[in-house]
Order: C-alpha cells, then sequence, then structure tokens
C-alpha cells in the first residue's frame, strides 16, 4: 500500500509536515468512515503491579476544534456504569482492573481493546501497551512493588545480560530492530524494612518487532503489519503536543 501525491476519489489522507517530519493525519470513506477513537495509558506501560495507579485517555481524532463530547468506557465488552469523562482513571489497582478497555463518544465509533495486565509480582518487566514496529523506540522498565528498596537491575535478552545498573531501571532501544526480537527479562535485589537483600525475577516478556514503515521519494509504503488503526493509533500519539501542522492531500494507491 502506498501514498502518492495524487488526489483519489475513494479515500483521502492529508500529510502534516513539521520540521520536515512527515506524518498520517486522517483517514476517511472506504476504510470506514469516521475514525476510532484510541485508547492511551498514562504511564504508557500495558502491564503494571497491584497497588499502582494508571489514567486511560480516549483519544479522538478530529479535524475540527475540540466540542463537549459525552464518553463511555467499556472494560471486557461490557459498559463501565456511572458519569464518565476523556479520562478514566484506576486508582490502587487490583486484579479486578486487569481486562481489554474501550471507549466511545456517543454515537461515535467505538475504540480497539487495549489489554491492561494487572500483576501481583514483586518485580515486573513493564512494556508499552502497543504493538512494536521496526524502527520505533522501545524503553523497557524494571518496576517493583512500593515500599521495598532496591539496587542493582539488571536485563537479560534471550538469558545473556544486555544491562546492569544500581541505580537505573531503564532499558532503551532508540530504533528497535527486527532482530531484536526475543524473550527479555530483569532481576533487581530488593529489600523490606530491614530484612535481607533479595535477588527477585521477573517474568519472561517476549518482545516481537514487526515489520518496519518506509517514506522515500514523497511514497510511504505501509509494510509487515501495521494495520490501518495501527497507523492511527501512531499519528495520534506522534501528533502530542505537536501544533499549527501545515497539511497537503495526498491519495491512496492500492
Amino acid at each position: 500500500m502506498y501514498f502518492s501525491h495524487t488526489r483519489c476519489v475513494h479515500l483521502s489522507v492529508f500529510c502534516c509536515t513539521l520540521c520536515s517530519l512527515c506524518v498520517l493525519c486522517d483517514l476517511f470513506s472506504s476504510i470506514g468512515g469516521a475514525i476510532k477513537p484510541v485508547v492511551t495509558f498514562t504511564p504508557n506501560w500495558g502491564n503494571i503491579l497491584e497497588g499502582d495507579d494508571v489514567t486511560l485517555t480516549c483519544v479522538v481524532p478530529s479535524t475540527v476544534p475540540e466540542e463537549p463530547r459525552t464518553y463511555q468506557w467499556y472494560k471486557d465488552k461490557r459498559p463501565i456504569p456511572g458519569d464518565q469523562q476523556r479520562r478514566f482513571i484506576v486508582i490502587s489497582s487490583v486484579e479486578w482492573h486487569e481486562g481489554d478497555y474501550q471507549c466511545q463518544t456517543i454515537g461515535g465509533d467505538i475504540s480497539d481493546p487495549v489489554f491492561l495486565d494487572v500483576t501481583q509480582s514483586l518485580v515486573l518487566l513493564q512494556r508499552p501497551p502497543s504493538a512494536i514496529y521496526e524502527g520505533d523506540p522501545l524503553t523497557l522498565r524494571c518496576h517493583h512493588r512500593r515500599f521495598y528498596d532496591v539496587i542493582n537491575t539488571t536485563f537479560y535478552k534471550d538469558d545473556q545480560e544486555i544491562k546492569s545498573s544500581e541505580s537505573d531501571s531503564t532499558f532503551h532501544i532508540p530504533n528497535i530492530m527486527m532482530s531484536q526480537s526475543g524473550r527479555y527479562k530483569c532481576t533487581k535485589q530488593i529489600q523490606l524494612n530491614d530484612s535481607p537483600y533479595v535477588m527477585e525475577l521477573s517474568d519472561v516478556s517476549f518482545i516481537t518487532v514487526k515489520g518496519s514503515v518506509d517514506m522515500v521519494s514523497g511514497y510511504v509504503s505501509l509494510t509487515g503489519e501495521r494495520s490501518v488503526n495501527n497507523w492511527r493509533e501512531w499519528f495520534w500519539k506522534e501528533r502530542s503536543g505537536r501544533s499549527n501542522a501545515a497539511c497537503r492531500s495526498l491519495s491512496l494507491v492500492q
């Protein structure tokens, strides 16, 4: 699938340019009409420990100024009762909070589900909730339960040590490659009150890096497994914080 500079009668997209960065703005009609909202997490981790807080936000793409909206949240395809806003806040999470979350504006499309994993472990390797694509930055965090003192965080890929630090609990890859797919885990030495430090191991997290995106000579090539909805999610995250972007017409050639 490629985007060229001529206009197509079936579908139009727009390219927002800011500091020479070209990203997709909007997708219409033949892909399903109105654009679905996207559920995002803050902090941006798809797995958390019991007792952690997380804010879910219903991001509604729009080419017009923000208007007052009524929102409905769903967990495991069941409506969450009560008055609801754009943000749904989970405080001191428990196992019951684990599940698939979706949001919808009244009269609008429902978002794709995003899974929140709530774990009872002492140590957890955290990863983003969305799919990981070649060329994306990736940050993993070796997270521990509240009220514990910790030292010496170590990260592993396929049982080989890749980073060790006394104080840094994160592992960052600026531009991940498909060859970096694999089994990741981490360890921490933790202490509660005056007890001795004990080494705790996280569960293994299998990181799968999917196909890349090419932007060459005015064309945008969608490769690998990035679906239209993945593009929507990617764009609206990329667009966050950017304003006054100029737009120009493009068309879709299949």
